[in-house]
């Protein structure tokens, strides 16, 4: 991880690439010093009492992930070479298996949902909500297909197959 100050000189580079490392260094600088803060807030470390929910903070740094995502995609198409810390690598995997747990957790938190409205009155609102739902956990399946989760459904492709499989996930619906 580059400082602050190491980077301050990239900034006012005449070369857009160095300007573009810089800006790389300082965004995953700030992020590391606020994942620091978290983590210890989380054990009960800090010093200080923050001013803001814990919630902004887990906001601001899942954009900040998101932008250092971002600057990285743009890095290799724009060729920038970049120095990327071991320990950011790290952290980009776990981004990725925390989308994907968090993808899963919503499905089954919609289920849950969905199975109280079953044990409501059927009236026409309440089958279009169970079918609102129910569109809402296969949007999560797609989202989960998107982030590069396996097929958790290895014969449904198989026409020959007449055993409908149930869901990964353990969902009611």
């Amino acid at each position: 991880m580059k400082t602050l100050e190491e980077t301050a000189a990239l900034m006012n580079s005449a070369d857009y690439k160095e300007r573009f490392a810089a800006e790389y260094y300082q965004l995953e600088t700030r992020y590391l010093k606020l994942k620091a803060m978290t983590e210890k807030w989380d054990k009960g470390e800090l010093n200080f009492t923050p001013t803001c929910p814990r919630a902004i903070y887990d906001r601001q740094l899942s954009c900040m992930l998101l932008y250092l995502l971002v600057l990285l995609e743009r890095s290799e198409l724009e060729q920038v070479k970049l120095d990327i810390d071991d320990h950011m690598g790290k952290i980009f995997v776990l981004h990725e298996e925390n989308q994907i747990t968090m993808s899963k957790q919503v499905r089954i938190d919609i289920d849950d949902i969905l199975r109280r409205v079953n044990n409501m009155e059927v009236s026409r609102e309440t089958n279009l909500v169970t079918t609102k739902l129910q569109e809402a956990i296969m949007w999560m399946g797609m989202n989960l297909k998107q982030l590069g989760n396996p097929n958790p459904y290895p014969n449904s492709r198989n026409t020959n197959n007449t055993k409908v499989d149930k869901t990964a996930d353990g969902l009611h619906f």
